[in-house]
């Protein structure tokens, strides 16, 4: 294989397996970064957020477990730290308006019993007791690093229990751009690429080649972004993955979200 074509084999555009709504369907007291957020992950069905402290990763996961109940149908879990469930549900109620808080629940019992169609609950319920994900439409895990270490006994457990659920998101804090396992980890989960395969395939041929997925809301920024990975590779003479993507992944409209690889 030649590297180009060893750079094609890298590739995988994760496909849309969602809904379109517009950024009007979004809570008002959400701010614009973050209803074009909800809008993209809503539409991608199964997605990831990666977004540094004090961007508001709480309200967008609520919104997202919100907008797809109520136009598919079915009940929503987050899956959160029990440190922060306080946050998601002050959050519910004094940032999103909502009537009720999300309800905390810790078994299937409570689950089936619960008035609310956004549930949450925390990791070990899920991992150690018996919350069935596959019960769900959707499902967003909150902190969702946990997931990072591929032999844990969260993330092989996690992998197998949110199998077939057709809305999940994941929220963190950005991870470093070399921790391309790390995304690896979380592609898996969401179904986007099997684990196993995608380790096999990035790491038989090439380890030293950090690749990844990327969302920037900024077209500037995303611009800058290509340009500086372009000219990092341009420094050994090579073609880049930027070089096949679909000419329509390359650039947007103002209004648009811009999704990389």
């Amino acid at each position: 294989m030649n590297y180009i074509d060893f750079l094609k084999s890298k590739i995988k555009i994760a496909k849309d397996t969602g809904f379109c709504i517009s950024p009007n369907d979004v809570n008002p007291a959400l701010k614009p970064h973050q209803k074009d957020a909800v809008v993209w992950a809503v539409k991608g069905g199964k997605r990831a957020l990666f977004e540094s402290f004090g961007l508001g990763k709480t309200c967008q996961e609520l919104e997202f477990c919100r907008i797809v109940t109520e136009r598919v149908g079915g009940k929503a879990i987050i899956v959160l730290p029990l440190g922060v469930k306080q946050e998601f549900t002050n959050d519910a109620v004094n940032l999103l308006g909502w009537t009720d808080m999300p309800e905390y629940v810790r078994t299937m019992a409570d689950v089936r019993a619960a008035a609310g169609n956004v549930l949450i609950t925390n990791y070990e319920r899920v991992r150690d007791g018996d919350i069935d994900p596959r019960y769900f439409t959707a499902t967003s895990f909150d902190e969702a690093s946990v997931l990072r270490s591929f032999g844990s006994k969260t993330y092989q457990t996690f992998l197998d229990k949110f199998k077939g659920v057709p809305y999940k998101l994941v929220a963190t804090a950005t991870p470093s751009p070399n921790r391309y396992k790390e995304l690896i980890h979380y592609a898996g989960y969401l179904e986007i690429q099997d684990t196993g395969q995608s380790l096999t395939m990035w790491f038989q041929r090439d380890s030293t080649k950090a690749n990844g997925y990327g969302i920037e809301l900024n077209t500037d920024y995303f611009r800058d972004g290509v340009g500086y990975c372009q000219a990092a590779e341009s420094e050994v003479s090579m073609p880049t993955l930027f070089d096949f993507l679909p000419e329509e992944r390359r650039g947007c409209g103002k209004d648009e979200v811009v999704s990389s690889l």
